[in-house]
């Protein structure tokens, strides 16, 4: 079972070093307002036989305490609200971090988990990306 989940998280990563889908916003390294609504904006790029599905926004937990995903859900199953230049779906939101977490300041992790209609194929696929922050 662990060579399975290995190789699924190594095609997932290839997969989206293929697809090129990103996190947009936030940037990697900015410093977030612990208390204020931040705006995250996604980018599946995916087009063609693929499609994206929905998005959920998780953070991991404070560094240093040995956990790192999850520790709170921003928002669940959201569903694209625009279309790239490339054809792939965008999403953009506003997630609250005083609802992610108790203890909201310090270094977190970004997560972005994509759940899309992968090509050739009746399952589902899944693809997980993150950006590094600081809440202040």
């Amino acid at each position: 079972m662990k060579f399975s989940t290995v190789f699924t998280t190594i095609l997932l990563s290839a997969v989206a070093a293929v697809q090129g889908a990103e996190i947009v916003s936030p940037i990697a390294g900015s410093v977030l307002p612990a208390n204020q609504p931040f705006n995250l904006t996604y980018a599946s790029h995916r087009f063609a036989k693929e499609h994206t599905i929905k998005i959920t926004v998780v953070t991991s937990a404070p560094a240093g305490t040995g956990r790192d995903f999850p520790a709170g859900i921003g928002a669940q199953d959201v569903k694209p609200n625009g279309v790239g230049p490339d054809g792939g779906a965008v999403y953009s939101l506003q997630v609250d971090p005083v609802g992610l977490f108790s203890a909201v300041t310090g270094d977190r992790k970004i997560y972005v988990v994509e759940s899309f209609a992968a090509f050739g194929g009746s399952d589902d696929g899944l693809e997980i990306l993150s950006v590094p922050v600081t809440f202040v």
